[in-house]
């Protein structure tokens, strides 16, 4: 998928539980990420390249979502704690997300915030479905990576954890 256009993505390439990875230069105000991230957001690889602006980002999370996120956000710079959110994001196409997000800001030799680094993952792509559990998801793909990489022990474990979780693995 490098290199392409975010435009000529499917949905079906990404499912839910794939995880894109972002970091953003925070005295700059450039956010990078990689063709997941793209995706979620409905820009393309190269203006990530490039560094878009956060407030372009954000400015994608559904409104209901926006100020909620935006919070979260700046109280993880400002304290160094750090983020977890669910959120929402519509396409223009009409394409919806659910994302799991999840990040923390790193901070320089003088502790000012300088890299916020973290990872989205897609939940579902289904219009008004519910959340999953974030836990469940990371747990079904680290559960389809063992079994196509035929590591047996690890597949066993991640069914057990499922099976606690309550889900059918």
């Amino acid at each position: 998928m490098a290199g392409t256009d975010a435009g000529e993505l499917d949905y079906g390439s990404y499912p839910a539980g794939t995880i894109g990875f972002y970091s953003w230069n925070v005295p700059e105000n450039r956010a990078h990420g990689d063709d997941v991230i793209a995706y979620i957001f409905d820009t393309t690889p190269a203006a990530l390249a490039a560094g878009e602006p956060i407030e372009t980002l954000i400015g994608r999370v559904d409104e209901a979502d926006r100020r909620r996120v935006a919070k979260a956000i700046h109280t993880a710079i400002v304290t160094g704690e750090r983020y977890e959110a669910q959120y929402t994001i519509r396409h223009a196409n009409g394409r919806v997300l659910r994302i799991s997000a999840n990040g923390c800001c790193l901070r320089d030799s003088h502790g000012t915030p300088s890299i916020y680094t973290g990872t989205a993952t897609i939940m579902t792509g289904e219009v008004g479905a519910t959340a999953e559990d974030p836990l469940e998801v990371h747990c079904r793909a680290a559960l389809g990576l063992a079994t196509k990489r035929r590591q047996s022990l690890a597949a066993r474990y991640l069914s057990s954890a499922l099976n606690v979780l309550g889900v059918q693995a």
